[in-house]
């Protein structure tokens, strides 16, 4: 499968994530996102996306927030998106599947679930930080990701 993974303010493209996704056999594009232009970032991000047209997106904090405003109808998996706070104008589809936990200091879990509740998307309370790093995430992340590649 081809995934996009974009990641957060204070991660990179070569972060865990991207690495776990690599690791299932996936093959991923990661642009670097600068995280002082959100106009590159929605640039590079809108670029990688066209240029290789993936499977799914997957896309952290910031990131996820990239994502959404890229307005892709590609589905998107969003890990504590900080949609709130970089485009709050923006919405996923119905299609996305958003990751949070409930105990996040920096991106209030309600945000997801507003974000959830509009959009139609399904919400998964799961983690315990921000930075979503656990066995437990990246579990439930590569089921999402292989019933996408089912559907």
């Amino acid at each position: 499968m081809k995934i996009v993974y974009l990641h957060g303010k204070k991660s990179n493209p070569n972060s865990n994530k991207r690495k776990l996704l690599e690791n299932m056999g996936h093959t991923v594009y990661a642009p670097f996102l600068d995280k002082d232009s959100w106009e590159q970032s929605v640039n590079a991000a809108r670029e990688v996306i066209n240029q290789h047209k993936p499977d799914v997106i997957v896309a952290s904090s910031r990131g996820a927030a990239v994502a959404m405003a890229t307005n892709t109808p590609i589905p998107l998996v969003l890990i504590a998106p900080a949609w709130g706070k970089y485009c709050p104008w923006s919405t996923c589809r119905a299609n996305t599947v958003i990751l949070h936990s409930k105990t996040d200091t920096v991106i209030p879990f309600n945000e997801s679930v507003k974000l959830a509740r509009s959009a139609g998307a399904k919400i998964i309370e799961i983690g315990q930080s921000h930075r979503m790093n656990s066995e437990e995430v990246y579990e439930t992340l590569s089921e999402i990701i292989e019933n996408k590649a089912k559907a």
